[in-house]
């Protein structure tokens, strides 16, 4: 298992070689296992998938306490580096710099900070508005203070496109490259022609969003790669693929009196197979060794 500081190292070496960093977004430990056994590169905690397994909205209700430690289980469980979604830091800049320490101590390798006001609605939803300039550069400048590895990378997201337009966002890229963030991100809505144009005139390496939300143009990742992308993030796509399946089982079970026999060669994973990728092995192994029957 590698440790913190090494993942953190192996995403900064990803974003800083040549290619683009592909990471699927979850919302617990069993979707980032996933994630890594399909041989992705690192992985997303998405805010909004996080809440929605507390069947809650993306509109900022959990705390940073619930964050971190669902950000410590999923780094628990993974050997690849997180990038966790932190909103808007959960605050003003002293809630910024417990934010950092506290996503640190989990072991995630990036946090993504973003400009929206408290309280935060998902960024592909109507109604959101934007701090100032000066506050979301006093957060990240308050991120960059708190991180005691310097390959704790900060992503900073604007909003503020769906308000002022694209020249504003070219406009708070600047100045959050300027403040020190390591990676820069912009929501839209926008076309993928206003996509290439920011892309292009961004100071620093930029992170682009494919959500099924449709409010951006999702984009294949070799020609994102073209446009001069480095991280490429995906939020939603198993959040709202397990519920399409989850409801599929559902309805079957109804049809069939309460059976899946005949569906689960099909369509459901073995019960061998979710031990397997649970870490059963690891778990017999230790009772082998350590257990009352041990030799």
């Amino acid at each position: 298992m590698l440790s913190s500081a090494q993942k953190r190292q192996k995403l900064k070496t990803y974003i800083q070689d040549p290619g683009i960093v592909i990471a699927p977004g979850c919302g617990d430990a069993l979707g980032a296992v996933l994630i890594e056994e399909a041989r992705f590169d690192a992985v997303f905690m998405s805010g909004y998938a996080v809440e929605a397994t507390y069947a809650q909205p993306d509109a900022g209700l959990l705390t940073l306490p619930e964050m971190a430690t669902r950000a410590a289980q999923i780094c628990d469980a993974i050997t690849i580096p997180l990038i966790a979604d932190a909103d808007t830091g959960y605050g003003n800049v002293v809630n910024v710099n417990r934010m950092v320490r506290e996503y640190e101590r989990a072991g995630a390798a990036a946090i993504q900070l973003e400009d929206q006001v408290l309280p935060k609605k998902c960024g592909s939803m109507k109604g959101k508005n934007v701090v100032p300039v000066a506050e979301m550069v006093g957060k990240i400048k308050a991120a960059i203070d708190a991180r005691t590895d310097e390959n704790f990378q900060i992503i900073a997201r604007t909003d503020v496109g769906a308000l002022e337009g694209m020249n504003a966002v070219s406009d708070r890229l600047a100045a959050y490259h300027e403040a020190g963030a390591d990676l820069l991100m912009a929501l839209g809505p926008y076309s993928v022609d206003e996509a290439r144009t920011f892309i292009s005139l961004a100071p620093g390496p930029v992170a682009y969003l494919n959500s099924e939300s449709f409010t951006m143009p999702m984009l294949p990742s070799d020609e994102l790669e073209t446009m001069g992308v480095k991280l490429l993030i995906l939020p939603l796509s198993l959040t709202l693929s397990s519920i399409h399946a989850m409801r599929q089982t559902l309805q079957i079970m109804r049809d069939n009196k309460a059976s899946t026999k005949a569906y689960a060669a099909q369509a459901m994973a073995s019960w061998a197979d979710c031990n397997r990728l649970m870490g059963i092995d690891a778990i017999q192994r230790i009772e082998t060794c350590f257990g009352p029957s041990a030799g």
